[in-house]
């Protein structure tokens, strides 16, 4: 069993990191954050690009959001909790993940949330 690291071309990256590393069955997917032109200050937009990209690093790695055993969210303001919490449950309406939610601030000042996933790989 080998340690398999992708990184795709369409998906931004802003170091010298793996988009993810898979083991054996698990895929562990970097943090993701949405910040673009179009997002700006938009927490919605920004999580569902984020979530756009790690959906895209799914399916290059054979699975989907469906197979998400574990995330976790990172945002940059309690205040946004309950609209994640809203947009987090229209995504996994019928399969769930575990998660974690830590409140922190991004080197990036224009960042609301990052996302990172662990998943299961059939």
């Amino acid at each position: 069993m080998g340690i398999r690291r992708l990184s795709l071309s369409d998906v931004p990256r802003a170091g010298s990191y793996s988009h993810s590393v898979s083991v054996g069955n698990i895929l562990f997917i970097s943090g993701q954050l949405g910040v673009s032109s179009e997002t700006k200050k938009d927490f919605r937009a920004q999580f569902n690009l984020a979530m756009s990209n790690i959906k895209k690093i799914c399916q290059a790695n054979g699975t989907g959001l469906e197979n998400i055993l574990k995330m976790v969210v990172y945002i940059s303001n309690a205040s946004y909790f309950d609209e994640m919490n809203k947009i987090f449950s229209e995504i996994f309406e019928d399969y769930p993940p575990v998660r974690t939610t830590i409140v922190c601030s991004f080197p990036n000042p224009d960042a609301l949330v990052e996302l990172e996933a662990t998943v299961f790989v059939s």
